[in-house]
């Protein structure tokens, strides 16, 4: 068994297709087949069901491919952790940001990173927070950026700072005429979400829950977007308002329509999350160093009375 056979098995699983996972690995398509052969014969097991189309792992392929994506990062992990004790941050890392993020943040400190860093290949990919948590823990990705806490011995989170949330309301409301407004005073009635899925979602829900809603506020259209820009559209076009984290407001020209909350201020967590196998600690630092020198005064990096972190309801995951 060598790395080069595990390569191949974990290519061949990707691409669910002999000729695609041997161009992946620049190799003949015989020689590809022939190797995984060899692995097979010498487990003494069946790693793909050939039948299918696609290609798929068996119950226990499944088992050992996710094996072998452990063994082949730890490996090339191996060398990246020799050249940052030289003092170079080089190799390849992947990074994780959830989409209520990577809009506002990747722009603030992803060139700086980059520039600071010029050896090293950075893979950004925007996903959800279940596709991050499940991607750390089968080891297709290094490290992410999402909300915390999040409750799970598997991996390592590291807070960086703390996103207040601001009200983006219409000029219809009956609360417009405020420039702070209690959690009290907002119906979920009134307020346009994002779909299932994003944790944002779920924490706008924890702090408008309070008021009950009541006939005379019920408005005739629902809609859920996996956009906080096309939500605030709504509110423009519509009535009712949107919750939006901070850093999604620092282009918006009309902030008059943008409220505060009355202290405490309801305020998510974001950190840095990674697995337990995950060690370059000289690239983690580097990265919470740019991240945090990039972000505005207004955000603070620790928790202070006047914030209320709202939990996610998987924080227990």
């Amino acid at each position: 068994m060598t790395l080069t056979q595990l390569s191949y098995i974990v290519a061949l699983d990707k691409f669910k297709n002999f000729g695609h996972a041997a161009d992946s690995c620049k190799i003949t398509q015989p020689t590809l087949s022939m190797q995984i052969q060899k692995l097979e014969d010498e487990l003494g097991l069946i790693l793909f069901d050939r039948s299918s189309q696609p290609i798929k792992a068996t119950k226990m392929g499944q088992t050992l491919i996710s094996q072998a994506r452990v063994i082949l990062n730890e490996s090339q992990k191996f060398s990246d952790l020799v050249q940052e004790d030289k003092g170079e941050v080089k190799g390849e890392v992947t990074l994780g940001v959830i989409p209520t993020l990577a809009p506002y943040l990747l722009p603030l400190f992803l060139k700086k990173f980059s520039e600071k860093h010029p050896a090293l290949q950075i893979n950004v990919e925007e996903l959800q927070t279940h596709q991050i948590l499940d991607r750390l823990k089968n080891n297709t990705l290094d490290i992410a950026i999402l909300v915390t806490p999040i409750d799970d011995d598997k991996l390592v989170s590291t807070p960086l700072f703390y996103e207040p949330f601001l009200i983006y309301m219409s000029e219809k409301n009956n609360l417009y005429s405020k420039t702070k407004i209690s959690q009290t005073e907002l119906s979920q009635n009134e307020m346009w979400m994002l779909t299932e899925g994003h944790c944002f979602r779920d924490q706008t829900l924890a702090v408008c829950k309070s008021k009950k809603r009541s006939a005379d506020e019920k408005k005739n259209i629902k809609f859920e977007s996996g956009s906080l820009e096309t939500l605030r559209r709504m509110v423009d076009l519509e009535n009712g308002f949107t919750l939006i984290p901070y850093l999604a407001t620092l282009e918006y020209s009309n902030t008059k329509k943008i409220k505060e909350f009355i202290n405490p201020v309801p305020t998510r967590e974001v950190s840095l999350i990674h697995s337990t196998f995950f060690k370059r600690d000289a690239l983690k630092n580097s990265l919470v160093e740019v991240i945090q020198k990039s972000l505005p005064k207004e955000i603070p990096h620790l928790q202070t009375k006047n914030l209320q972190v709202i939990d996610l309801p998987f924080g227990k995951n």
